[in-house]
């Protein structure tokens, strides 16, 4: 009997422990799934991103098909699909005089803003860069945007990121020629002529020239020349082709009137949801990237777009090469633009000539002297 009772209470301490040696290691195997759990909550992952990529543009343009296709392809590739980029060309997100209010109100993720269409945000500044006949001592376009490019790091980008966008990068246009359904040889073949306004500085040297200014966006521009409401646009030979503008305005005069500086830009709220570690492949990989390719489909494009055009007016317009006096008369209203360009900042709160300077200080670095002495 005592036997049986020591034998029973030895299997009864032996089941305890094993149970509490059981217990023990739930209670372990649970520490560390909670321990786990915790570290993978400390962990940043990255959820897929969509991005709606909107143009005013048409998809032939070469700034999207030699841009931003083959920039978003890129994308997607190299963050393994994690980055989806869909293009909407053709304004059907939104027009282009409307691009930072529809990007920074996340209507869509990215866009082009063109500077001189907000004159009233802090872009104002960016308007000296396209003041007219501004670069016409170089044809060097990446020279111009490398200009345009240390201008806006240090007098505009951290003005434009206050506004609610990013900017991924900045890149300028190709020069606008004139281009119209008459042939435009010399300044006085303009006298009357209904001239689109392609920015507020514009209009004391289109009313120089005898010509009657015309404020529409450029979405506009063709149906505009087509129905006679316009008789002379103002746009650059890279976009022009992919437009077809030279269907209703046939006589193009190579008058290297100004570039147009532009940026790409993210909406803030996107920009900031994307780990550290995204941001990072944009900052030094994918933002570089699509500033580089723009600036050289802008080269190409003008190229390619000149000698389609030649093909397209033969015995239909003409490309005009104004002589050197005849320039001299295009140029002759421009001088007191600039100067106007300094008042008009000081009221808006700039300080013009600090600004002036600057731009000049900076094409002096690059090797590119103004057409004007200041």
């Amino acid at each position: 009997m005592n036997k049986k009772c020591k034998l029973s209470s030895y299997s009864l301490t032996l089941f305890i422990l094993s149970l509490f040696l059981f217990l023990s290691a739930c209670s372990g195997n649970e520490e560390t799934n909670i321990s786990n759990e915790s570290s993978n909550k400390g962990e940043v992952t990255q959820k897929p991103v969509d991005l709606k990529f909107g143009m005013a543009v048409p998809a032939t343009h070469p700034i999207n098909a030699l841009a931003a296709e083959p920039w978003t392809k890129t994308v997607e590739e190299e963050t393994d699909g994690l980055v989806k980029v869909d293009i909407h060309a053709g304004a059907v997100l939104g027009s282009s005089t409307s691009v930072l209010q529809d990007v920074s109100g996340g209507v869509y993720d990215i866009g082009f803003v063109v500077g001189q269409f907000f004159p009233e945000t802090p872009l104002y500044k960016t308007s000296v860069l396209d003041l007219p006949f501004a670069f016409a001592n170089t044809d060097d376009h990446l020279v111009k945007a490398k200009i345009a490019q240390k201008f806006v790091d240090k007098y505009v980008k951290a003005d434009l990121e206050n506004l609610g966008v990013k900017i991924m990068g900045v890149y300028l246009s190709d020069p606008a020629v004139l281009l119209s359904s008459e042939p435009i040889r010399t300044v006085d073949d303009l006298k009357g002529k209904l001239t689109f306004l392609q920015g507020p500085q514009w209009q004391p040297i289109i009313n120089g020239w005898g010509a009657r200014p015309v404020s529409l966006s450029i979405e506009d521009l063709y149906t505009s020349l087509e129905r006679g409401t316009l008789d002379v646009g103002v746009y650059a030979l890279g976009g022009m082709y992919s437009q077809k503008l030279y269907e209703p305005a046939p006589y193009i005069t190579n008058l290297p009137t100004s570039t147009a500086t532009q940026f790409v830009v993210m909406n803030a709220n996107q920009w900031n949801s994307m780990s550290p570690e995204l941001q990072e492949q944009f900052s030094e990989s994918f933002n570089p990237n699509i500033e580089e390719l723009i600036n050289n489909a802008y080269v190409k494009g003008r190229e390619e777009s000149f000698e389609k055009i030649k093909e397209e007016i033969e015995g239909k317009g003409e490309i005009i090469e104004p002589s050197e006096e005849e320039l001299a008369r295009f140029l002759e209203p421009a001088k007191d633009v600039w100067d106007q360009w300094i008042e008009e900042a000081n009221k808006k709160g700039y300080d013009g000539q600090e600004i002036m300077q600057g731009f000049l200080q900076i094409m002096e670095e690059e090797g590119v002297e103004p057409p004007f002495e200041f």
